[in-house]
């Protein structure tokens, strides 16, 4: 398949054996990239809560993603987490698109979306937006990518296993959702969690106290739009381990009552204790979960 252009207009790009089918539009590089890391998101996310999951995507990572009752319901708290970052966003749900998504979506700026499945007479709904270049891809739930994932860069071909290391059981929910969301989020990466939903998520930061201090500042804004109240109980992920204690610091000015990171770093255990004096609960995954 010809795809529209690569990462910029001047490159020519193709794909083949695309686990997708394009119903409407015509895709691009990047957003075959986030159609293929959001779908992944929110399958794992459905597969392991048992609700409709969504994902709001922007530039291969997550501005924001939930879970609902509806699968409606889980896009809209998914572009609540940053709504800025939002705009112009691909879409990925791990349910078939009802009528009822179809309105969210005719109403905000986004650039296409992939699902599992259309009702009948939502495709004509979303095609028409963006002057009928809306983009519509219909995932193949059914597809099992192979175990090992292949990249070429500047002539030499890479080749890893794939990253499908189960989430642990034994974590609160908001941890193991965004343990999965930090999965498919480019490192560096910290994300912020309340009630089943992100509400901050600081991404591809080279200092991890940056995508702390990031994903808290997004995480203030939305409890902003919300009470005057301070805001307290979220949960925090980090894809890596926190090297020093000034995380622990940020952490607290947002809210966060528990901090899940891999640890073994040389500094894990004066992590370990400043989450303790600041009555953070902290727990210790031994899982990297770094995506580049």
């Amino acid at each position: 398949m010809r795809l529209r252009y690569g990462t910029n207009p001047h490159q020519a790009a193709t794909i083949d054996h695309a686990p997708f089918t394009v119903v409407a539009g015509e895709p691009s590089y990047i957003n075959v990239l986030d159609a293929l890391t959001g779908w992944q998101l929110v399958r794992e996310a459905a597969e392991r809560f048992g609700v409709p999951a969504a994902a709001s995507y922007k530039h291969v990572s997550p501005a924001g993603a939930a879970l609902g009752e509806t699968v409606a319901a889980a896009y809209t708290r998914a572009r609540d987490a940053d709504p800025k970052s939002s705009y112009g966003d691909f879409v990925a749900v791990s349910h078939p698109v009802d009528l009822e998504l179809a309105m969210v979506l005719k109403r905000v700026v986004s650039d296409g979306i992939i699902a599992p499945g259309y009702d009948e007479g939502v495709v004509e709904i979303l095609a028409a937006k963006k002057r009928g270049t809306y983009l519509v891809l219909e995932a193949d739930p059914e597809f099992e990518p192979p175990a090992e994932e292949v990249r070429e860069l500047y002539g030499v071909r890479l080749t890893q296993e794939r990253d499908a290391l189960p989430v642990p059981r034994d974590l609160p929910d908001d941890v193991v959702l965004g343990m999965i969301v930090a999965r498919y989020t480019q490192s560096n990466t910290v994300v912020m969690v309340k009630d089943g939903m992100t509400i901050g998520i600081g991404a591809g930061q080279q200092s991890r106290v940056d995508c702390t201090r990031l994903a808290g500042e997004k995480a203030a804004l939305w409890w902003a739009r919300r009470s005057a109240d301070p805001l307290t109980g979220v949960s925090m992920v980090s894809d890596g381990a926190l090297p020093f204690t000034d995380n622990v610091v940020e952490a607290q000015r947002y809210g966060v009552s528990h901090i899940a990171e891999p640890g073994g770093s040389i500094r894990s255990p004066e992590v370990a204790a400043a989450c303790a004096a600041a009555r953070i609960t902290w727990s210790e995954t031994g899982i990297r979960l770094f995506r580049h």
